[in-house]
Parts: structure tokens; C-alpha cells; sequence
């Protein structure tokens, strides 16, 4: 079986383009991945926009002294990893995608400067009809040193090549 590479690597190449069909999938395919590095900047962005302004993510002071996860640092919020990893989806198969479930776990903190690479591959292929055709596609969020961080299984609803006559 052979595997492709859907999507691009840089964020400045999201555009509008048409969706993938899911014929076109195979499982295993991979996709393009994503890397950031976790900057305070970035954690208060995320917190202003989504209103979690717990101080473990937003004051690096309070983090200094309480350290709750056992670093003086502040961390990344979990949903602002997940952000990540579903756009490895997004990315792969442009902004109209139908993102109907993410399921994600954390299973790291990522403190300031921690390098997270996001890793997408298609799982699963479920040709249902009806409009209901989707892929799983399971992305992975592993840091600097090798450690997973996060884990996402993410359903797309794809459109169907027109049957031929």
C-alpha cells in the first residue's frame, strides 16, 4: 500500500480550496504536520480569546511560586493543544472540512519553549452514504524530547465522487 502526504506545512499557505473527496483517502495516508514552539504570548492569546485565565497558564509569577505542576513555569492550555491538532486537519483538507468530533487526551504539560510537532495520519475510512462518509484521522502531539503531550482522534465528513453511469 502506498501512502500520501496530504496538506502543507506552513500556516501562511491555508487558502480556500475544495475538499478533498474521501475516495481519494487511504488509510495510513499521513499529513502535512505542524510545529509551534509555546510562548507566553501565544498562552495569553489563547486565554484572552477562549477566557480561561487561570494564572497556571497566565501569570508567570503566580506559576513561579506555586509551581502546581511541579515547574516554575506557566503552561500551554490543553484545549489551545487540541487547537493544534485539529489543524492538522484543517490544514490538510482546507477550512470547509466538517469537523464533527474531536476527542482528544493530554498527557503533558507544555511549558514556555517546549516544541510541539503535531502528526496526522488517517485511521479509519467509514463510506456510510447519505452524506454521512467521514474519516478518522488520529493526530499526535509529541514535544522536543520525544513525549507524546496529546492525542486527538478527529471525525471529517468528506464529500463522495459522483458515482459514474
Amino acid at each position: 500500500m502506498t501512502t500520501q502526504t496530504l496538506g502543507r506545512a506552513a500556516s501562511s499557505d491555508v487558502v480556500m480550496r475544495p475538499l478533498p473527496y474521501l475516495d481519494d483517502l487511504k488509510t495510513g495516508d499521513e499529513l502535512a504536520p505542524i510545529s509551534y514552539t509555546v510562548t507566553q504570548e501565544m498562552i495569553d492569546a489563547y486565554g484572552a480569546a477562549s477566557l480561561d485565565l487561570n494564572p497556571v497558564h497566565m501569570n508567570p509569577a503566580w506559576s513561579e511560586r506555586a509551581q502546581v505542576f511541579g515547574t516554575p513555569s506557566t503552561v500551554q492550555h490543553g484545549m489551545m493543544s487540541m487547537s493544534y491538532m485539529a489543524s492538522v486537519v484543517l490544514r490538510a483538507f482546507g477550512p470547509l472540512a466538517e469537523v464533527t468530533t474531536i476527542d482528544s487526551k493530554f498527557t503533558k504539560i507544555g511549558v514556555i519553549g517546549a516544541e510541539i510537532t503535531c502528526l496526522g495520519k488517517v485511521r479509519d475510512i467509514h463510506p456510510l452514504g447519505n452524506g454521512k462518509d467521514f474519516a478518522i484521522v488520529q493526530v499526535e502531539a509529541v514535544d522536543m524530547d520525544g513525549d507524546v503531550v496529546g492525542v486527538s482522534e478527529i471525525h471529517v465528513r468528506l464529500p463522495r465522487r459522483a458515482a459514474q453511469a
